[in-house]
């Protein structure tokens, strides 16, 4: 119960800031985007009670992933007082595939993961199913830019690289039920003005969730969500 209103409080200050925090003067973009994603190799932990009803606490070393893909939608404004500094709203999908593969384990297991069968036999080789891990995040962002190729038709440059970062919070399983994980985000890249109101970007980003969480029947799993990222969009300027 607690967790959920902590939970609801970080949402209520995060959209009090985007929404009422806002100067008048400001740049303002909507931003549409998608891109490829690589899920760093992490150990999972599994602790809980497993389809025999065995309490269980082990370790299933090196999962792997394959290439996954998120899209999203990022909303901000950059300050006209200080057109290098800008503040947005990042909302995305992750998508993570994870291939049958054959690891070790500490431990026996007879459970499920993403509603598929998994287990670690008494040799300690621990059998994963092929399933896909989706997660929804949002994060709140400091953008830094630098304008570069300035005149009067782009009085804030044609060009502009750029870099982003701040907290991130991603909802996980639990059960049949939502959680929220916390980490961080960062990263940077190149914007180019087609006209005044729309440009093309280009950017690399890493996020990060230590000790992701979910849970399914009974067991919770734990890993390190570590993810690079290269997307393209476009934006839309106002």
């Amino acid at each position: 119960m607690m967790k959920k209103r902590t939970v609801a409080l970080l949402l209520t200050l995060v959209l009090a800031v985007a929404c009422s925090a806002v100067p008048a003067a400001a740049e303002w973009n909507i931003d549409l985007y998608g891109g490829a994603a690589w899920v760093e190799s992490s150990n999972l932990g599994a602790r809980g009670q497993d389809s025999n009803g065995a309490s269980v606490n082990l370790t299933i070393f090196d999962l792997d992933t394959t290439t996954g893909f998120t899209v999203g939608l990022r909303t901000g404004y950059w300050l006209e007082s200080l057109p290098f500094l800008g503040f947005d709203l990042d909302v995305f999908y992750l998508q993570v595939p994870i291939p049958a593969q054959t690891t070790t384990g500490t431990a026996t297991l007879n459970a499920q993961f993403l509603n598929r069968p998994i287990t670690v036999n008494a040799s300690g080789v621990a059998s994963i199913p092929s399933a896909t891990l989706p997660a929804f995040a949002f994060a709140p962002e400091i953008r830094l830019r630098w304008p570069l190729m300035v005149d009067a038709e782009f009085p804030q440059g044609r060009w502009q690289p750029y870099f982003t970062g701040g907290p991130a919070w991603a909802f996980s399983l639990n059960d049949s039920s939502l959680a929220v994980e916390f980490g961080g985000k960062g990263g940077g890249g190149l914007a180019f003005s087609v006209t005044r109101w729309l440009a093309l970007f280009r950017e690399y980003r890493y996020t990060f969730f230590p000790g992701f969480k979910l849970t399914d029947n009974n067991i919770t799993y734990k890993a390190n969500l570590n993810t690079h990222t290269v997307v393209g969009g476009v934006s839309f300027r106002f």
